[in-house]
């Protein structure tokens, strides 16, 4: 490893508190008379197993009554551009509809487009791009390794 290489663990509480703040996520399911608005909360009992991450989280919905826990599945897979996070599973009983998994719904998250951050070292515009090289998912940890690259940026 070189002296811009780093390594970093994501412990349990630190990915619960990155879903907590990501709530309330509200989706719509269907179209016109059949659409459903979903709204997920209180996203808790968090695990790490054989590379995937599941947790409890609420579903309320409406119009249709829909108020159940539900325990979506994540993993990160290798794309074109580097890792994403995707939805592997989301299933949830919605009434009339049946069981229906969600996953669809939710695109892939390049993790690579999160991990841009413009600076300005010393007065010049700077690139801080951080690269993941590798993600496991452990039984107690999402460990991410990766290099920083600073680019400096043209000024006009």
């Amino acid at each position: 490893p070189g002296p811009e290489d780093v390594k970093v663990e994501f412990g349990g509480e630190a990915v619960l508190s990155l879903r907590t703040a990501a709530m309330p996520y509200k989706v719509e399911v269907g179209a016109s008379l059949l659409k459903e608005s979903l709204t997920f909360t209180d996203p808790k009992d968090l695990s790490f197993a054989e590379g995937k991450v599941t947790f409890a989280v609420r579903c309320q919905g409406s119009p249709f009554p829909v108020d159940q826990v539900i325990h979506p599945v994540f993993t990160f897979k290798r794309g074109a551009s580097g890792y994403q996070l995707v939805v592997d599973s989301l299933p949830v009983g919605i009434p009339g509809f049946g069981r229906v998994d969600l996953k669809d719904l939710f695109p892939p998250v390049e993790l690579q487009a999160l991990l841009r951050q413009g600076l300005n070292l010393s007065g010049r515009p700077t690139l801080l791009e951080v690269r993941v090289a590798q993600v496991e998912v452990s039984k107690d940890s999402i460990d991410f390794s990766a290099r920083l690259l600073l680019t400096p940026l043209a000024t006009r």
